[in-house]
């Protein structure tokens, strides 16, 4: 895109050539033909940012959402944080209390993050204390919170004396980013769903909300049987969230088809890994970095997926400034197997004599 300078001068320059008169910058042609430079540059900025919102390589926010609508792929919508918290009393009552869904708590310090309860509960008479459902009053991580950070009562009803959650309050996501988003759309682009396909069931099951990864199966048991593995967020679907997905891959399925759904299988594995690095590189460093590297290489596999060493050693190596890349003794690369994916469940950093 020119810059506002640099057509003014163009136009200057042709005023000039044309009649032969040079442009004074107070004449009344040459604050003409700055307010006419200014409205070309903003129409030049509209058509630039118009060209990049025109394709899903290149467009964000609500344009990549409607690039994604077009192939039936919703960006994902932020999470709540959800966890126990313990209300609790210095001395029992004797007679039952009632917590009213919707009571208030929320962190200690700053930034204050809100969190109410999900249900009615009662603190019976004598007890001294009462576990309650909550979730963060805002989506997002930020409603993430630590064991113990859970102290302060906002509006909790009289005789409630303290509260505070013993476990961590976990799940909060904030909504998906426009990169992540992008590269769900262009695979959605790059997909031949006819209707009748892998790619087709694939689709509709990933339209469905909570759902984050799958692997369709045809011909499981034979001609006219489709099986479905399904992951959710961080977790295997619940039974409700598949019967929903079956449901819907039911209603648009072929005629003849029996579509079965399962969940998939998370796979955990201690990732060992071996780097040598330069002398002028820290080597703490390199290990935190070849962790992100390894870790990053895992999350992308897909169910049914295998690791092989020869990628993980390029993701590291795409990563950070080593000189060598090994691995453990026993560790080999392993094919994929229907309906699992692999996660590292440690990945240890040594350095490689």
């Amino acid at each position: 895109m020119e810059r506002f300078e640099e057509i003014l001068q163009r136009m200057e320059e042709t005023y000039e050539q044309e009649s032969g008169c040079k442009v004074e910058d107070v004449s009344e042609v040459g604050l003409r033909l700055r307010v006419l430079a200014g409205e070309l540059h903003r129409l030049d900025a509209s058509l630039d940012w118009l060209e990049r919102q025109a394709f899903p390589q290149t467009a964000v926010g609500e344009q990549l959402d409607l690039h994604g609508a077009q192939r039936g792929v919703v960006r994902r919508e932020a999470v709540k944080a959800a966890g126990v918290v313990s209300f609790s009393r210095y001395l029992p009552l004797s007679f039952d209390l009632v917590v009213p869904k919707g009571t208030v708590c929320a962190t200690s310090g700053e930034p204050v993050v809100e969190y109410e309860t999900t249900e009615e509960a009662v603190l019976e008479a004598g007890d001294l204390t009462i576990d309650i459902p909550v979730e963060a009053v805002v989506a997002g991580s930020s409603g993430n919170a630590a064991a113990g950070y859970v102290t302060t009562l906002v509006n909790a009803p009289v005789g409630i004396n303290y509260a505070a959650n013993e476990a961590a309050i976990t799940g909060g996501k904030d909504p998906e980013e426009d990169e992540e988003f992008r590269r769900r759309v262009l695979e959605a682009y790059t997909l031949s769903s006819n209707g009748a396909n892998a790619d087709y069931y694939r689709q509709v099951a990933m339209s469905q909300k909570g759902i984050t990864m799958v692997q369709v199966v045809p011909r499981v048991t034979g001609v006219g049987t489709v099986l479905v593995y399904l992951w959710g967020e961080d977790a295997a679907p619940s039974q409700q969230l598949m019967n929903t997905v079956k449901e819907e891959l039911d209603r648009q399925r072929e005629i003849g088809v029996n579509v079965t759904v399962m969940a998939a299988q998370k796979v955990t594995m201690n990732i060992p890994v071996k780097i040598k690095v330069a002398e002028e590189v820290d080597f703490d460093w390199a290990k935190e970095e070849t962790i992100k590297a390894v870790e990053g290489y895992f999350n992308s596999l897909e169910i049914g997926d295998g690791f092989y060493l020869g990628a993980i050693s390029k993701a590291i190596l795409d990563q950070v400034p080593v000189q060598e890349v090994g691995f453990g003794s026993n560790f080999a690369s392993i094919d994929g197997v229907v309906g699992c994916f692999v996660r590292p469940a440690s990945v240890t950093v040594e350095e490689l004599a």
